[in-house]
């Protein structure tokens, strides 16, 4: 499965891309919606990054794409679950609940 993830820490990177090589994935990443290439079969957004507007990047991708839209947060930060469940997010989780979970989303 091709897979979009929107992130800018290098280090959760460098995870994500070592989990989708043993899940036989293939992971796109960027940095705003208009590069995530249209046959992705799900989309992965770090509500934390920094050099981009997550919650907004993800109302854009939600009418660009039909994929699934799973995003995370390092904390239980309610307003920004909030925020990201309104632009679209079909599922919101804690970082840690992602990585936890990780081989599973990135193969389903």
């Amino acid at each position: 499965m091709k897979i979009a993830v929107l992130v800018d820490d290098l280090f959760f990177s460098s995870k994500i891309s070592a989990t989708a090589k043993l899940v036989g994935s293939e992971i796109v990443f960027s940095r705003t919606a208009e590069s995530v290439p249209a046959d992705v079969g799900r989309i992965c957004v770090d509500l934390n990054a920094a050099t981009f507007n997550p919650v907004e990047e993800i109302r854009k991708l939600k009418t660009t794409h039909s994929a699934p839209v799973v995003a995370y947060l390092s904390h239980v930060q309610v307003d920004l679950k909030r925020k990201a469940e309104e632009a679209g997010a079909n599922e919101v989780m804690a970082r840690s609940a992602f990585v936890q979970r990780l081989a599973e989303i990135l193969s389903e």
